[in-house]
Order: C-alpha cells, then structure tokens, then sequence
C-alpha cells in the first residue's frame, strides 16, 4: 500500500529554544505545510534537564507552561504537549487496529480452514499403501 499520509502527524520538537521573535505557529496552525492530520508541538527535556536528573513530571508541568505562557502558543495549548500527542497516537494505533482486525480474522480463519482440510487428507495416509505413496511423491 503507498504511503498517502492518511496517518501522519507532524511533530514539532525544540519550540523553546526558537529565537527570540520567531514562532512555528504556521506550521501548528497547518497553514505553511499541510498535513491531514496537523501538527503537534512537544517540549522535552534537554540533556541538561537529564543530567540534572529533572523528572518527567515537572518536565511535563514545564512543557505545559510553557504553551499556556506563550503568546503565539497559547491559544493551541490544549493541542500541544507530549499528553496530546501521547493520546493521538494512541487513538491513531486503535482506529488502525480497528479498521484491519476485521480482514486479518478472516484471512487468519481462511488458513486455518485451509490447513485443516489437509491433516484431513493426511490422516488415512499409510506409508506401506504403494498407491499412497506415488500420489504423494507426485504432490
């Protein structure tokens, strides 16, 4: 199946570490480069929050507060952050479940059925029977 972007989302790392004066608004508003299902912004930890053993926690109340504090940002917060984009891709993952479960079962059920039917005719072979064993050296 070709790629048609039908699930992809955008994510946009480092916002806070733009330049003074500068934003990704365009691109989270979807505007400058469209994408079917948008863009998400996230703010993770540096490696100096690692190093200085800064937890997940308060690195998300840090991301958070930054969206809500930033005024090309604000008026998004509630679709940016590393919990949104933890719930869209959790609700991406179960509609593709969804949607190919269905088709997988029966394709699943049609091999089983498949299978079946063939220790069927396994079960009456007889190593010693001549004929049985000429159908199933040509088979």
């Amino acid at each position: 199946m070709a790629a048609s972007g039908l699930r992809t989302i955008g994510v946009i790392t480092k916002l806070d570490l733009m330049d003074e004066g500068t934003d990704a608004r365009d691109v989270l508003e979807n505007k400058l480069l469209p994408l079917r299902r948008g863009y998400i912004g996230v703010v993770n930890r540096s490696q100096k929050d690692i190093d200085g053993k800064k937890d997940i926690r308060a690195a998300l109340a840090a991301e958070r507060k930054f969206f809500l504090s930033h005024p090309a940002y604000r008026h998004m917060a509630d679709r940016m952050g590393t919990p949104h984009l933890q719930k869209v891709l959790n609700q991406q993952l179960t509609n593709h479940i969804r949607e190919t479960l269905p088709s997988l079962r029966s394709k699943l059920q049609s091999q089983l059925l498949s299978l079946e039917k063939e220790v069927e005719e396994y079960k009456n072979f007889r190593p010693d029977d001549p004929t049985r064993k000429t159908k199933a050296l040509l088979q």
